[in-house]
């Protein structure tokens, strides 16, 4: 799947964004990949630390009932997850069930922008496969 991604960043088929509109929608899937890219603002300019680190966003592919998509992480919901993901005691999220919740907003710190989005997230480790025998 991570293949599939990489090819749609370079003009192929795109997968839909998952977008959290309102406080309590929940988004579920279990993931098939995940990207670490570079972020970059709505003019596509590399967005970056006051320091001049570059910031990056992570890319979650998920295998929903409807069809596959994607979550873009950043913020508050990376430490959601992985907080997530650490309660379960996973190592790595593929194959795992994530479940991303949009809690309310946190505290406006500037008229220019909006109050960052707050989030909760779950996470079920990837079912084993009973009938496959172990050696």
């Amino acid at each position: 799947m991570s293949d599939e991604f990489m090819q749609s960043t370079a003009g192929g088929p795109k997968l839909p964004a998952l977008k959290f509109t309102k406080v309590g929608d929940i988004h579920t899937g279990v993931v098939t990949a995940v990207t670490k890219l570079e972020d970059r603002d709505p003019a596509g300019n590399a967005k970056t630390y006051d320091n001049g680190d570059p910031r990056y966003v992570f890319v979650f592919t998920l295998d929903q009932p409807t069809g596959a998509s994607n979550l873009w992480v950043r913020g508050q919901m990376v430490k959601a997850i992985r907080e997530a993901a650490e309660k379960a005691g996973v190592s790595t999220l593929v194959g795992a069930t994530l479940s991303v919740k949009y809690t309310g907003d946190g505290e406006k710190k500037s008229a220019a922008f909006n109050a960052p989005k707050l989030y909760a997230a779950k996470v079920e480790p990837a079912k084993q496969d009973d009938s496959k025998e172990m050696w």
